[in-house]
């Protein structure tokens, strides 16, 4: 039988591959709202980085929210 639980590779990947992504999303999100003169851009940035750590479902919504809100 296979077991449930992941190996200690397999998991050091996924958390490698989540923070490379989140980490990527919220640096975008905070370069196109520098760049687009919006005064709260680290906060959109920092926002959309640890929601994307806590889940994709919360950090998709909040990176939809911005899209709309950017000028």
């Amino acid at each position: 039988m296979l077991p449930l639980q992941a190996e200690g590779t397999y998991t050091i990947i996924g958390v490698f591959t989540l923070l490379l992504v989140a980490g990527s999303t919220g640096y975008w999100v905070y370069i196109d709202g520098a760049n687009r003169g919006i005064d709260r851009a680290p906060w959109w940035g920092v926002s959309v980085f640890w929601l994307l750590l806590l889940g994709l479902i919360p950090g998709l919504i909040a990176l939809g929210v911005y899209l709309s809100k950017r000028p």
